[in-house]
């Protein structure tokens, strides 16, 4: 083994390095999202041909909602396991996701909102809808709320005024998924040592299979929804039992290469979801790590991809609402302004925060009186 390292590059040898391009991946698959939606958004119609479906059986939009799935299943289980403590993971997600999406929703309700609908501004504040759909700040709940009392009622897609918040709650029980991954392989490792080590994958399959029947209740209608519902949760699974097994897993990309090709070949078969679902969280990872020289630059601007995501659906539904610009000059107009609230959200609010999580967890410690934990171990 020793010997066969000498000529492979293991995942596990580049998961320290800070140096990657998963910001670049995910701001593009955040743009993807946009460019996706913006052809019901503007034309009511899926007009537009689309390559992905046609090659790989999934629209772009579900495309890139794998690869958040697939990058996040990878880096959540990695943040699981560099946690000092469980508070410190759970302050450390909280943040990542709660502030930008507090503010966004704000926005919509009260600034959006009262200049788009078409009920009175004493009708609109007086609604119930107005006050609950700051409730989708509650990522554990099993309900997204879409609508605004009024809001987009005309538009080519009417009523949605965010469509793309559906993925943030089931993404936030992957989050209690992995802690309960994490603390059973862990608690395997201590009670059996090696002798249980190759239980980890069944328990990480059983708690998933649980955590399926768990999530069924979820509200989002269309079988094809309901199914790549399942295939983001396969894909955040697959990333992070390959976070798990690093050190045994080689990184190369002639074999994401064959892996691509192999999809012309099983495509049809009953497989397809699986393999599929693996060949696109591997692919992610080789261009995560493996490109280097000045595309790794981007990482000095500052990871604007939850910004984008977030936004890009209500600034969408702006301009259709108000303007008449097709298919073409939604994307452009969406992507420069999506892009100037990404950029402001991210410097002013989302790295700002992020920036006070050590101190947020001490002074949890403090009110606690809990003595500073010496790190988790391992459970891989």
């Amino acid at each position: 083994m020793a010997e066969k390292r000498l000529h492979q590059r293991y995942v596990g040898e580049f998961t320290d390095s800070t140096n990657n391009n998963f910001n670049l991946i995910r701001l593009l698959c955040a743009w993807g999202v946009l460019v996706f939606h913006s052809v019901p958004l503007a034309e009511q119609t899926y007009a537009l041909s689309d390559p992905l479906l046609h090659y790989l059986g999934v629209s772009m939009g579900e495309f890139c909602v794998m690869v958040f799935f697939a990058i996040s299943g990878f880096l959540i289980y990695r943040s699981m396991c560099r946690s000092s403590s469980l508070n410190s993971y759970i302050i450390a997600r909280a943040l990542r996701l709660l502030p930008a999406l507090l503010v966004v929703l704000v926005l919509t309700a009260f600034i959006v909102g009262p200049l788009a609908t078409e009920l009175s501004l004493g009708q609109y504040f007086s609604h119930p809808e107005t006050w609950s759909y700051l409730n989708n700040v509650n990522l554990l709940t099993n309900r997204t709320q879409y609508t605004l009392p009024g809001v987009f009622s005309d538009n080519p897609y009417p009523n949605a005024v965010n469509g793309s918040l559906w993925t943030l709650p089931l993404e936030t029980r992957m989050y209690v998924v992995t802690i309960a991954f994490f603390y059973s392989a862990w608690l395997l490792t201590r009670l059996f040592k090696e002798k249980m080590r190759w239980l980890s994958p069944l328990l990480l399959a059983a708690i998933l299979i649980w955590a399926y029947w768990l999530l069924d209740g979820y509200s989002v209608s269309g079988e094809r929804h309901e199914l790549f519902k399942n295939l983001f949760f396969l894909a955040f699974f697959i990333g992070g039992v390959i976070y798990a097994y690093r050190d045994s897993i080689p990184l190369k990309a002639s074999w994401a290469l064959v892996l691509i090709l192999g999809v012309e070949f099983l495509r049809t078969t009953s497989i397809y979801p699986i393999y599929g679902t693996f060949t696109i969280v591997y692919t992610v990872l080789v261009l995560a790590y493996l490109p280097k020289g000045k595309i790794l630059a981007f990482n000095k601007l500052g990871d604007y991809s939850y910004g984008m995501y977030i936004y890009a659906f209500p600034v969408q539904q702006c301009l259709s609402h108000w303007t008449d610009i097709g298919f073409f000059g939604m994307v452009l107009w969406a992507t420069v302004i999506t892009l100037a609230l990404s950029v402001i959200s991210w410097h002013l609010l989302e790295s700002p925060i992020l920036g006070q999580k050590k101190k947020l967890t001490n002074l949890l410690k403090k009110r606690r009186n809990i003595a500073p934990a010496g790190g988790l171990s391992q459970p891989d």
